[in-house]
């Protein structure tokens, strides 16, 4: 039947004694059959050490196909003698992990690649992968965050971080630094930068390409980060050689923007929480209500309406601080009195405190009014705003219920 397969040899067979070979045969027509033999060749050519004589794998497979050494005619129920036409073909497999090379060799994938079973080729290690081992099908992964150089890397030490693009790796502090204002990096995960064309400066220092590395800005201006020539800070200068604006040297500054030379920074140069006196040449504190967070300037920034700080010198907006006390929470004021909010006189913190209604005192001691109010044994209520009423026992009366009366008599004197 057209079709038909027949397991003549190996694993389908118990009784084979031919090792790891196998052969089937299929049925293509009356009289023609396919036969495919199968087996690992551990080398190829081989030697007939009885004879002293080598041979290739393929040809003694010939010899033993035509000389009857596979008894496959009564396994097909050929009748008869065979036709002495025979087609042969050889085609040789490898082991997964390597491939075939000079049409007969198999070898294995090197350190640093792996076999794609889909192409049967070896092929490296993509970049973020490695692979120590050879004749391997796959490569390993780096850990999250972490990328190879390169593909083809063998180990896992080729692993760094994965910096983003216009930075790279600093091997002596192991951390992602950018590319600077003279370099540029289009590719992430690298250990270097690319300098910028000669003349030229990026206008970010952490350029991803070469468009980003432009022409020279005159003298006294540098490129801003929208790649638009800017005058040079105060405290900085640029000769017309320069690409970059520079600091003037410790404790000098200079008088205005756009200094072209070194010899602008005259000025003396104060800290933050100072600026600069011209008419005395001096640093000076900021004074209350004042602040400055950068160095080098000339006066000092007031703080937001409604705050003002706590001491001279302030060196951040953090320093200012609320003038209302009362919403604060910085006053002394009993918690039975209200707070009432007044204007600060010379830096100093002022507000008012008045006790709640039904209760007495100056705000930052308060006592409930009924305390020892009534007499006699008396009970002090108090009305919805808070003023007091002694509720007298029978035979008393008064505010304070100190009167007693005798058939309508005082007989004490009011207390």
């Amino acid at each position: 039947m057209k079709g038909e397969f027949f397991h003549l040899s190996g694993k389908f067979r118990r009784t084979s004694d031919c090792g790891k070979l196998q052969v089937t045969g299929e049925v293509i027509h009356s009289k023609m059959y396919r036969i495919n033999a199968t087996f690992i060749a551990e080398r190829d050519p081989i030697r007939n050490a009885n004879v002293d004589a080598t041979s290739t794998v393929f040809a003694v497979i010939q010899i033993g196909l035509k000389g009857g050494i596979f008894q496959y005619t009564n396994a097909l129920k050929i009748l008869g003698k065979p036709h002495q036409i025979l087609n042969f073909e050889e085609a040789f497999f490898c082991y997964r992990g390597s491939t075939l090379v000079d049409q007969d060799k198999c070898m294995l994938c090197e350190r640093g690649s792996y076999h794609n079973l889909l192409s049967n080729k070896c092929e490296p290690c993509a970049r973020g992968k490695f692979q120590p081992k050879s004749g391997r099908v796959s490569c390993l992964k780096c850990y999250e965050g972490f990328t190879t150089v390169m593909s083809g890397s063998i180990s896992k030490n080729d692993c760094i971080h994965d910096c983003p693009r216009g930075h790279y790796l600093n091997n002596a502090s192991s951390k992602c630094k950018p590319c600077g204002f003279f370099a540029y990096q289009p590719t992430n995960g690298m250990t270097s930068c690319i300098p910028c064309p000669a003349g030229t400066v990026s206008y970010t220092n952490s350029a991803t390409s070469v468009e980003q590395c432009l022409e020279n800005c005159p003298a006294g201006h540098d490129y801003s980060s929208d790649a638009t020539c800017m005058p040079c800070n105060r405290g900085f200068y640029k000769p017309s050689t320069d690409l970059i604006c520079k600091p003037c040297k410790a404790s000098t500054t200079t008088e205005g923007f756009g200094s072209t030379s070194e010899n602008s920074c005259i000025l003396t140069r104060c800290r933050p929480g100072y600026y600069l006196n011209q008419d005395f040449g001096q640093c000076l504190r900021c004074g209350h209500g004042y602040y400055q967070d950068e160095s080098g300037s000339r006066n000092c920034k007031k703080c937001p309406l409604g705050t003002t700080t706590r001491m001279f010198g302030a060196k951040s907006i953090e320093n200012c601080k609320s003038t209302n006390q009362c919403a604060t929470g910085e006053h002394k004021c009993h918690w039975l009195a209200a707070c009432f909010d007044l204007p600060d006189i010379d830096n100093i913190p002022s507000y008012s405190c008045k006790c709640q209604p039904g209760f007495i005192g100056n705000g930052f001691e308060c006592t409930d009014i009924c305390f020892n109010l009534c007499l006699n044994g008396a009970r002090c209520k108090k009305n919805s705003r808070g003023q007091p009423k002694c509720i007298c026992l029978n035979g008393y009366e008064g505010f304070r219920c100190a009167f007693r009366r005798s058939n309508g008599i005082n007989l004490d004197d009011r207390i």
